[in-house]
């Protein structure tokens, strides 16, 4: 009676622990995509048997951060535990080649081996009448070194050895003739002996037999056999996005359209196929912990001496404040018939939502995102922001005038650093940077060239003169802008120009004319501006006057 009690005990405990394995392909259905790093959901409808069960999902990628993982699902089951971890798959066993194959390498094998002690014979003889060819040239009967009593004698040993050198010629060339056939046949059997064994190699090659299996284990319980939808996500830092822009402007008087786009990029080695978007302006490598204040401590400072190493020290890189510039184009003049219907776009799919900390816009499309490390580009939302318009001219440099569009109100629009495209009648203009951190309340952007302005800068000779006085020359300068509106509305113009700022106290700048423009004494730049009606042409004069030693010159004049 006690025996059957253990056994019946020891069956009970086997059942207890009894856990079975649930091995499912599962592909990432959605993705938050960080600034650096996502987080993937997968999810899988299974049929748990009672007690314990390890769901183990594959299709997982090969990095990810272990304390990320969350599991989760509905159903009559518990979930006790997940885990992360690389399985390492047997390797397959190779078969024995067949006899018919083997037969062939050995035959090879032996022509091979065959053919190379030809080669070495071939080498031996070569080698002996090199040997033979030496000591005939340096025969004292043909440098006139032996007896040679007799002219006949001379004859003599002239012949024999033309003779004999021609043989060893025409043997030698035979030879070589030889070798290089030996050569030829040498390469055709090493390459039908690779051939046979790269083959079989791949017959016989099982399915990434080394290669480790990224794989998470969700462990659960349930009472009873049951259907049930395991739930998992974790946190992979080998994705990301990053923002790009398009700026559009329509025409003047018109505000300007911002297309906020994100460029997804991931590498987790396997591909996103049909998932859901979410960009984030988070990044969970930045960590969570508070931060705390130590004493802060002060005291005369002490000069310490190191020796026996030296430490290397390099200056970290200097942060370079970068102007909004951008490559300039020419602005067209056409229009585009509204008689087609306008596609939609996928930033109408876009919703952006503010969490706590945090900006997410979640993308109603779903997308296929490989696995390659490019950038894939998703549009997140379209914003029509308010803009002015003026025209800046800066004829010193370029006689020109560059339309300027002024953007305001943009602060609120949850914009984050990166390069914008910017377009006006849908002809690319150039390209910039936008930074959010070191803009002001207006962003200003060139659509390029309006060659509908007209700009003209001339010397005016009669007033630019050159005079003595005492020890000193006097050089006086001035010059005519005229700016002029070819187009049929009015617009607002900004015209810059400039007088030189003396760095040596014996030269001296006086300014004769500004026409009403605002000098700006510590640079020297000076500024027009104006409202030009339709056809309207305006000129400014600018005139200024140098006064410097004699017998010296000026520069940059």
């Amino acid at each position: 009676m006690k025996q059957l009690f253990y056994f019946l005990a020891i069956l009970m405990t086997a059942n207890t622990f009894a856990q079975t394995l649930l091995t499912v392909k599962s592909e990432p259905e959605k993705a938050i995509i960080f600034l650096n790093g996502a987080q993937l959901y997968h999810s899988k409808s299974v049929q748990l048997e009672a007690g314990l069960t390890d769901v183990i999902f594959e299709g997982i990628p090969n990095s990810v951060d272990a304390n990320s993982l969350q599991a989760g699902g509905k159903g009559d089951f518990t979930i006790l535990d997940i885990q992360y971890r690389m399985q390492y798959p047997e390797p397959i066993a190779q078969s024995a080649l067949p006899d018919a194959i083997q037969k062939k390498i050995k035959s090879l094998q032996d022509s091979i081996k065959n053919k190379n002690y030809e080669l070495t014979d071939i080498s031996y003889k070569v080698e002996v009448l090199n040997y033979q060819k030496s000591m005939m040239l340096n025969s004292k009967l043909l440098s006139g070194g032996g007896k040679t009593d007799s002219i006949q004698l001379l004859k003599d040993a002239i012949a024999f050895y033309g003779e004999k050198l021609n043989d060893i010629y025409t043997e030698t060339l035979r030879l070589n003739k030889l070798q290089n056939k030996i050569y030829e046949e040498l390469n055709g059997m090493n390459t039908r002996l690779n051939d046979l064994n790269n083959y079989w190699a791949q017959q016989n090659k099982s399915i990434n037999p080394n290669i480790p299996v990224p794989q998470i284990i969700v462990s659960v319980n349930a009472e009873l056999a049951t259907s049930a939808k395991v739930e998992m996500n974790y946190v992979t830092y080998n994705a990301g996005w990053y923002a790009t822009y398009d700026i559009r402007a329509t025409d003047i008087g018109k505000p300007v359209q911002l297309n906020y786009k994100a460029n997804i990029w991931q590498n987790t080695g396997i591909d996103w196929k049909n998932i859901k978007l979410t960009c984030s302006t988070g990044n969970p490598m930045l960590g969570n912990n508070l931060p705390e204040l130590t004493t802060w401590y002060v005291g005369y400072y002490q000069q310490y001496y190191e020796r026996d190493y030296n430490e290397k020290n390099q200056s970290a890189p200097s942060a370079v404040d970068e102007d909004i510039n951008t490559t300039m184009g020419s602005i067209a003049s056409g229009k585009l018939a509204d008689t087609v219907k306008d596609a939609n776009y996928s930033y109408n799919y876009t919703t952006p939502m503010q969490t706590i900390a945090n900006v997410e816009f979640e993308i109603n499309l779903n997308y296929n995102i490989p696995s390659d490390g490019k950038g894939h580009l998703v549009s997140l939302q379209s914003e029509t922001l308010k803009s002015d318009y003026n025209y800046l001219i800066v004829p010193k440099i370029d006689q020109s005038a560059f339309l300027i569009a002024r953007i305001t109100e943009w602060e609120d629009k949850n914009l984050l650093p990166g390069n914008a495209n910017i377009y006006f009648n849908n002809t690319y203009v150039g390209k910039t940077y936008i930074d959010p951190l070191a803009l002001s309340d207006t962003l200003s952007l060139s659509l390029g060239r309006d060659k509908t302005i007209d700009v003209k800068r001339t010397q005016v000779n009669d007033k630019t003169t050159d005079r003595i006085l005492g020890l000193n020359n006097t050089k006086s300068i001035a010059y005519e802008i005229e700016v002029r509106n070819g187009k049929a509305i009015p617009i607002e113009v900004i015209i810059k120009d400039q007088i030189p700022i003396s760095q040596d106290d014996d030269i001296k700048v006086e300014v004769l004319e500004t026409g009403k423009g605002e000098l700006n004494e510590t640079t020297g730049i000076v500024t027009w501006r104006k409202h030009l009606k339709p056809k309207e042409a305006e000129k400014y004069e600018l005139q200024f006057e140098i006064t410097y030693p004699k017998n010296t010159t000026l520069g940059s004049l």
